[in-house]
C-alpha cells in the first residue's frame, strides 16, 4: 500500500512552527497517485495558496499576486522531478483577495522511496517564502489489480475540456485538507482501477466495496457500508459519495476494497480524515440503558477505581467517548461508570467485552513501567499515549548522550493502525525528568515539523526558514541517519 498523505506547509499541529511562520505565505499541499496505461504512474500534486496571506500590487483598476512554486523530488541525492512555477492572480477588488487560489501538476515517478522539497516565495515580498520537506514511498503492484489514490473532491463538473483536473468527462475541484467542519454534510471521492481487463478478460464483473472505519475503535461505522458492480477495462473510475451529516466528530478512515467474482480481497486503500461534528454527540442516557448484570464489570467498585479506570481509555477514545467519560466521571455515580466501562468494550468486541478490556489494562500496567514520571502516568505522557494507540514500536533507536542533541528516542513501526513505515521522534529538554515529547511523526493526525531535527538541537540553530536540518548529521550524531535508516 502506497503513502498518502498531505503535507501542511504552515504545520499548523505544531504550535512552535505556527509562531515562526505566522507572517509568512498560508498554503496546503496535497497529491494523489495515478497511473496511465501510456504514461505509466504519475503523481498529482495540489497546491492552495490563502490569497490573504499574499501581498498584493495595485496594477490599474487590478490587484495581482504572483507566487513562485519550486517542488524537487529526490531518490537518495539524486533529483528524479522538478517543476518551477509562477502563479498569478488577479482579482478586481480587494475582497477578493481572501480566496484560495489552486494549482495542479503531474510528475512521473515510479516505485520508490522519495523525499519532496516544496519552496513558495511571494515574489511581491521575498521574506515570506517558507519551505517544507517530507519523505513518501510510492510502492503500487502495477502488474496486478490495484487503485488509485482516493481523491476527495469539494465541486464536480460536467466538461468535454482536457486539464489536469479533469477525469472521466467531469472536472474536480480536489478537498485536500482531510478535515470535515459543521459545514460539510458529505463526502465525495474519486478514484481509478488497473489492469482489471488485463487479469479478468474484457467485460468481465467485478465488485468495489467501500466503507468507514473509526479510527479510535477500528472498527466500521454502522450504516457507512456502500457497493458497486463494474465492468473490467483498461481503466475502470469508480465515483462514491458518504451523508456525513450525522457522523460523529472523530478520526476516520475510508476504505476502498476491490473483490474479485469469488469474494477474495484483492486490493485495499484507505483515506485518512477528521471529522468535526458538535451536532451529533452521544448522551449519557445511551449508556444508562446498558445492561451489566451478571458482566466483569459489577467485580469493579469504587469511585476512584472507577474514575481512574475509565481515565485509562483516553488514548484510543473517540472524541465523543472523550467527552461523555468526563460527564460520567463528573457524575460520580458508581452504577453509570460501570455501565460505560462496558459500553466503552462491548463497542469494540460485542461478544466477548472483558477479553480487549484485560489485554488493554496488562498494556496500561506496562505503560506505566516504562514510561510513567513522577507526575504523570505512563498514558498520560507523550510516549505512553503513543504506545497504547499503536502498540510497541517494531524498533526503538535511543539516544541519551549525544554531544549536540537533546536526549531523544525515535520510534519505527512496519505497520499500524493501517498505516506502513510510521515513525516517531520524541526528546527530553528537561534533563530533570523522564518526559519524552512528540517533537515530529509522519503518522497521518500526529504532530508533523519539517524543522525537527534543527529544534533536536542544544543551539537550536536555524540557520534560514529554508533550512530543514536534513542535508547530514551534526558531529558525532546520528538522528538523521537512525530517522532514515530505522534498525
Amino acid at each position: 500500500m502506497c503513502m498518502k498523505k498531505i503535507l501542511f506547509l504552515l504545520l499548523v499541529i505544531s504550535s512552535i512552527s505556527t509562531v515562526v511562520l505566522s507572517q509568512n505565505v498560508k498554503a496546503y499541499l496535497g497529491y494523489n497517485e495515478f497511473y496511465s496505461p501510456k504514461d505509466g504512474q504519475y503523481l498529482q500534486a495540489y497546491v492552495n495558496i490563502q490569497g490573504e496571506s499574499l501581498t498584493w500590487n495595485k496594477e490599474k483598476s487590478k490587484y495581482s499576486s504572483r507566487v513562485e512554486l519550486t517542488v524537487v523530488f529526490k531518490s537518495d541525492t539524486t533529483v528524479v522531478a522538478f517543476s518551477k512555477d509562477i502563479i498569478i492572480s488577479e482579482v478586481n477588488d480587494s475582497s477578493e483577495m481572501n480566496q484560495i487560489f489552486m494549482h495542479t501538476n503531474n510528475y512521473l515517478l515510479e516505485n520508490g522511496n522519495y523525499n519532496i522539497d516544496i519552496k513558495i516565495d511571494d515574489l511581491n515580498d521575498t521574506s515570506k517564502a517558507i519551505f517544507s520537506t517530507s519523505e513518501f514511498i510510492i510502492n503500487n503492484p502495477i502488474d496486478s489489480v490495484y487503485s488509485s489514490s482516493i481523491e476527495v473532491f469539494s465541486k464536480i463538473e460536467k466538461t468535454n475540456d482536457i486539464g489536469l483536473n479533469v477525469k472521466g468527462g467531469y472536472r474536480l475541484t480536489p478537498f485536500i485538507y482531510r478535515y470535515f467542519g459543521e459545514q460539510d454534510s458529505v463526502l465525495q471521492f474519486y478514484s481509478e482501477i488497473y489492469n482489471t481487463e488485463n487479469k479478468w478478460g474484457k467485460d468481465d464483473a467485478f465488485l468495489i466495496t467501500y466503507y468507514l472505519v473509526n479510527n479510535a475503535t477500528i472498527k466500521e461505522v454502522p450504516k457507512y457500508r456502500k457497493y458497486k458492480r463494474l465492468n473490467t477495462t483498461p481503466v475502470a473510475v469508480v465515483m462514491g459519495s458518504f451523508d456525513i451529516s450525522k457522523l460523529e466528530s472523530g478520526n476516520y478512515s475510508m476504505v476502498l476494497e476491490i473483490v474479485d467474482r469469488n469474494n477474495n480481497l484483492i486490493s485495499s486503500k484507505n483515506y485518512f480524515f477528521r471529522r468535526n461534528n458538535p451536532n451529533v454527540s452521544i448522551e449519557i442516557d445511551d449508556v444508562e440503558d446498558i445492561n451489566i448484570a451478571e458482566t466483569f464489570v459489577e467485580l469493579i467498585k469504587g469511585k476512584d477505581t472507577l474514575s481512574s479506570i475509565i481515565r485509562t481509555f483516553r488514548p484510543i477514545s473517540s472524541v465523543q467517548e472523550q467527552s461523555l467519560s468526563e460527564e460520567v466521571i463528573r457524575n460520580g455515580n458508581e452504577y453509570v461508570m460501570q455501565q460505560y466501562i462496558y459500553s466503552f468494550w462491548e463497542n469494540r468486541n460485542i461478544n466477548d467485552p472483558f477479553d480487549p478490556f484485560k489485554k488493554y489494562m496488562d498494556r496500561i500496567k506496562d505503560c506505566d513501567k516504562l514510561y510513567s514520571t513522577r507526575i504523570k502516568r505512563g498514558y498520560e505522557t507523550s510516549r505512553g499515549r503513543i504506545f497504547m494507540l499503536y502498540g510497541k514500536a517494531n524498533s526503538i533507536a535511543a539516544e541519551y548522550n549525544d554531544p549536540a542533541a537533546y536526549p531523544y528516542e525515535i520510534w519505527h513501526y512496519y505497520q499500524a493502525r493501517g498505516q506502513r513505515n510510521l515513525k516517531f521522534v520524541f526528546y527530553n529538554t528537561d534533563l530533570a525528568s523522564n518526559e519524552f515529547e512528540l517533537l515530529h511523526s509522519n503518522a497521518a493526525g500526529e504532530r508533523s515539523d519539517y524543522q525537527w531535527r534543527l529544534r533536536l538541537r542544544r543551539d537550536q540553530s536555524f540557520r534560514s526558514i529554508d533550512d530543514s536540518g536534513s542535508s547530514q548529521d551534526d558531529w558525532g550524531s546520528q538522528y538523521n541517519n537512525l530517522y532514515e535508516n530505522p534498525r
